[in-house]
């Protein structure tokens, strides 16, 4: 699994440009434009201000980050304190809005209330600004391009051209959406069940702890990469397995060798036993989506994206963007004896230079493929005030043996 992404719910710009040809991406009629980064990005408007929500249908309503709202200078009079659970072991206390808030983005204008205020960029980095919810989306077809990163809204399923995609229903509970899903491990263990419908994931398949200890997972898989960060999501630090599943099978469709993990966290969103796991934007990414929240019906068709490989992580390593604030990578989480621990690199470093590159030169389109064709990294490295250099080789966390 690419760890560069968190693994929980990330920024929008309202046109993509080409630095090239300067040529802004075309989106049909009536749709509204998001960046893809892992994660889902609609750039929306909150009383007046602007910032980049990651959609999100693991969450309900609309969510600020902490910092989005302290430096925008919102005042509301009516709120309390709360603990908001979610991804990792412990509930963050946020404060949480109790007034009215008018949100619109695209054409969409809403009045809402009840919003948390919750640390959001230490999870995602500086470009997201708060979360938005699946009840923005109810009573309505929601299409997804992943490809020409866009998003449309349509009233009925019959204003949307579905005929050859494939149809998978899902389970409605607790104002959450469920998929069957059919996960291979290896020849010996298959897990079958419903699984998350989680776009506010960045990864392929994440296994709850519940599912990892009913199936003896630390055994009955040979090839596993521990893994720890201290910003798993909402709830903070949690504790995973990186390996390769045999296959996933989805609807009519079936990967082979599908990088995924489990978890074993004892509490939080991954220690449920209400499902067996989420499903996340590896796996969409690969499709063009639409979403039938009247109906609870999901409908997917492959695109370009469909046949590529699923590939572990090189880096040893995961990171945010902070360079708005920070001016800085900020190491959020490390896979245990990888080049990168190995060499001396921790959790909460400040990554300033990446092979004498200024970070802030680094833009998220580049980020995508930068490490390509690099076998060593030399980070430029702030941490206690002091600067330092860390040098180490990339290396797959996994081998090819899965067994």
């Amino acid at each position: 699994m690419n760890r560069i992404l968190p693994t929980i719910i990330l920024i929008s710009i309202f046109a993509f440009t080409n630095c090239k040809n300067k040529k802004v991406l075309q989106i049909p009629e009536g749709a509204f434009p998001i960046v893809y980064k892992g994660h889902l990005y609609i750039k929306g408007i909150t009383d007046s201000i602007k910032g980049n929500f990651v959609f999100d249908t693991g969450a309900s309503n609309l969510y600020f980050d902490s910092t989005f709202y302290a430096d925008n200078g919102f005042s509301y009079e009516n709120t309390f304190k709360a603990k908001l659970p979610g991804a990792g072991n412990m509930p963050q206390t946020v404060i949480v809005i109790e007034d009215t808030v008018q949100f619109h983005f695209g054409k969409n204008r809403y009045n809402t209330s009840i919003v948390p205020v919750l640390q959001l960029k230490p999870i995602l980095g500086d470009i997201a600004d708060g979360i938005l919810g699946m009840e923005y989306f109810y009573n309505t077809i929601l299409e997804i391009n992943y490809e020409r990163e866009y998003m449309k809204l349509y009233h009925s399923i019959d204003s949307v051209n579905v005929q050859g995609w494939s149809k998978i229903k899902l389970a409605k509970k607790d104002n959450r959406l469920y998929l069957p899903l059919q996960v291979i491990i290896n020849d010996t263990v298959s897990i079958s069940g419903e699984y998350t419908l989680d776009f506010g994931s960045g990864g392929a398949v994440s296994l709850t702890s519940f599912v990892s200890e009913k199936y003896n997972l630390m055994r009955s898989i040979k090839n596993i990469a521990p893994y720890f960060t201290k910003y798993g999501g909402v709830g903070g630090e949690s504790s995973s397995y990186d390996f390769i599943a045999t296959s996933l099978k989805i609807g009519d469709f079936k990967f082979d060798n599908v990088v995924m993990d489990f978890s074993v966290d004892t509490a939080g969103a991954m220690a449920s036993k209400q499902h067996f796991g989420l499903l996340g934007n590896e796996i969409y990414e690969r499709f063009n989506v639409c979403i039938d929240f009247i109906s609870n019906d999901l409908y997917l068709t492959p695109n370009k994206n469909f046949n590529k490989p699923f590939e572990p992580s090189k880096l040893g390593f995961s990171y945010v963007d902070r360079g708005q604030t920070l001016k800085s990578w900020i190491v959020t989480g490390l896979y245990r004896s990888s080049n990168a621990e190995l060499g001396g690199l921790k959790i909460d470093d400040k990554i300033v230079t990446v092979n004498g590159v200024n970070v802030s030169e680094i833009i998220y389109e580049r980020q995508k493929t930068f490490f390509d064709d690099i076998d060593e990294i030399n980070l430029g490295i702030e941490r206690s005030g002091k600067l330092v250099e860390i040098n180490f080789y990339l290396k797959s966390i996994l081998t090819t043996d899965r067994l």
